[in-house]
């Protein structure tokens, strides 16, 4: 009952900073935010910052997220967004084919955040004298990249198990939260798209994502391809009764709406 009052109280918070962000004109470009793959160390501020804003904190699992983050810092963390698997579709999983190419968008994710780790490693690349094989300095490198690459090589293989286990599943767009010094700047629009993008590289179906919002922000996801629908999926319908029943406080009105 606790995750499921967490969540109401999540889509009416979200919905309320939505409504507020159509009012202003989207000032955000490519240039001035970077997204990003979330990373373990994402969890902690993540949790706390969506607890304190009455968002559901609980199960929080970096790679289903992506982040916006400073170009210039990619442990500055401007906002966040999910997908999460919310149970099985009708779909066989005996029949599933991932696209053409989808293992590609995994691979670059994953080279993402390899690069990140040696922008970031205090080992600096050997020259002169120190390159030479002997010695401490190339030692403590070669150590390093060795690191990086046993690191690869693992989140390779889990993808690759999380892309069969996850072939039979509706999902559930969440966690959409952008920081208050940089809302209204059309970030939480890039990190839905992005988010959204992913799903469908990974030769996942547009229509197994669905989100819970207010019919005031109907308009605001209908422009991001999201349709109003009637067939809930099981795993959903509790939350939108209990919702419904929130939601007569405020004048409004909770909807399930699928990705189109």
């Amino acid at each position: 009952l606790l995750p499921t009052l967490l969540l109401v109280l999540s889509v009416l918070q979200l919905s309320y900073k939505t409504t507020q962000a159509l009012t202003f004109p989207s000032l955000s470009s490519s240039s001035n935010i970077r997204i990003r793959q979330g990373f373990k160390s994402d969890e902690i501020q993540i949790a706390t910052t969506m607890a304190r804003s009455l968002m559901n904190p609980l199960n929080i699992n970096s790679k289903r997220f992506l982040v916006a983050v400073n170009p210039q810092n990619s442990n500055e963390l401007y906002g966040w967004a999910q997908l999460r698997p919310i149970g099985p579709s009708t779909v066989n999983p005996n029949s599933y084919d991932a696209s053409p190419g989808s293992g590609n968008a995994e691979q670059d994710v994953i080279n993402d955040e390899i690069w990140d780790d040696f922008e970031n490693d205090p080992v600096d690349v050997p020259v002169g004298f120190a390159s030479l094989p002997w010695t401490k300095e190339y030692k403590e490198f070669a150590k390093a990249a060795t690191k990086r690459r046993e690191k690869r090589e693992a989140l390779m293989a889990s993808v690759e198990r999380e892309t069969q286990e996850e072939s039979n599943q509706l999902w559930e767009l969440a966690s959409v939260y952008v920081l208050p010094q940089y809302r209204q700047k059309g970030i939480g629009s890039d990190l839905v798209r992005n988010v959204l993008a992913r799903h469908v590289l990974r030769g996942r179906k547009k229509s197994d994502v669905y989100i819970l919002t207010l019919e005031s922000t109907r308009g605001w996801y209908e422009n991001l391809g999201f349709q109003v629908t009637e067939q809930i999926p099981e795993a959903m319908k509790f939350e939108v009764v209990a919702g419904n029943i929130l939601t007569k406080f405020v004048g409004d009105q909770l909807i399930c709406m699928q990705y189109r």
